[in-house]
């Protein structure tokens, strides 16, 4: 049975945590080739970065993101006015140490893309006290924060610390997807839920992914809070555990991809919009997939459709695991 039945507006504030915010431009190609010169007829601008993506799907979904991170230079303050514009409230903070850096996505008519991202500048000590100060005041206006992407340059190293333990102090659920020291210092931190891909899984815990290898994370670090650990694949499959069990997710095949860039922080956004909207885990597991797929179909980063996404989601194959045995394929 479909699931977009289920999927309507809710009045629910969700935090996203997008430090390193950007200026996104996505072009399309015939053919991606080395040592050619490409001009673009029609590029999509927006303001980017992870979890500027998932704020667009999540407001797709019927939730209201907020948006918080940093901003400097002439970027910085065309990303706050479009921010404004595209009604996404946030909470940022202002620095003057260089320009918000800008982030190229080229694909081709094969699916295939290429990424060039700029790291963007440090940010100031004082910046990132008054941005800590800010979200800990505000923490409580919100049922889920979400701290996605990876580090400004210059970030303290206790600085993820801080802010997962603001957010948990408030009785915010806390989610991160990151990679190196900012997603090790939210875990022992006590985040609630970590969704990751399959380099980032093995990069951080040095152990391939496999059904024995996440289990054996999830039950290191599930002592400290930690309630769920995802791990998407891209087409391949994904894995998912928490404490009440495992799960493998199959990917919704589809005949043609505008781009995949952008996929795994629309299934972010699905899965905490169907955590805010009370669906269980399976079901939030097949909502998400299901926006990934949407998000493949259209070339810009954090795009969806939501009653297409609720399609696919109606589509999605779950198989419950226990003891690396396969208890039941549950199929809509």
């Amino acid at each position: 049975m479909p699931l977009h039945p289920t999927v309507r507006n809710f009045p629910v504030k969700a935090l996203l945590v997008n430090l390193n915010l950007a200026i996104d431009k996505a072009a399309k190609v015939s053919v991606l080739r080395p040592g050619r010169i490409y001009r673009f007829a029609d590029t999509l601008t927006q303001p980017g970065g992870k979890g500027m993506n998932v704020a667009r799907v999540l407001k797709e979904l019927g939730c209201r993101p907020v948006i918080a991170g940093f901003v400097s230079g002439h970027n910085g303050r065309w990303i706050a006015e479009r921010l404004s514009a595209d009604k996404f409230p946030s909470l940022l903070v202002r620095h003057g140490a260089g320009e918000s850096r800008i982030c190229y996505s080229i694909a081709d008519n094969r699916g295939v893309s290429m990424d060039f991202s700029e790291e963007g500048p440090a940010v100031p000590p004082s910046a990132q006290s008054l941005l800590l100060k800010k979200l800990a005041q505000a923490a409580g206006s919100f049922r889920v924060a979400a701290v996605c992407g990876r580090a400004s340059m210059g970030i303290r190293k206790d600085f993820y610390t801080r802010l997962t333990h603001g957010f948990k102090k408030a009785g915010c659920f806390t989610a991160f997807d990151a990679c190196g020291e900012p997603l090790m210092e939210g875990i022992l931190a006590g985040a609630d839920l970590v969704k990751i891909n399959k380099s980032e899984f093995e990069e951080a815990f040095g152990v391939r992914l496999s059904r024995r290898g996440l289990r054996k994370v999830f039950d290191k670090y599930s002592p400290g809070g930690l309630k769920a650990l995802i791990v998407t694949n891209g087409p391949g499959r994904t894995l998912a555990v928490a404490r009440s069990g495992m799960w493998t997710v199959w990917s919704v095949p589809l005949r043609r991809v505008e781009s995949p860039v952008g996929a795994g922080d629309s299934f972010m956004a699905g899965f905490i919009a169907g955590f805010m909207k009370g669906l269980p885990f399976e079901a939030g597991l097949r909502l998400a997939t299901g926006c990934a797929a949407s998000d493949c179909l259209t070339l810009s980063a954090g795009r969806i459709s939501r009653g297409e996404a609720g399609l696919l989601a109606g589509s999605v194959e779950v198989r419950e695991l226990q003891n690396r045995t396969a208890l039941m394929i549950r199929r809509p």
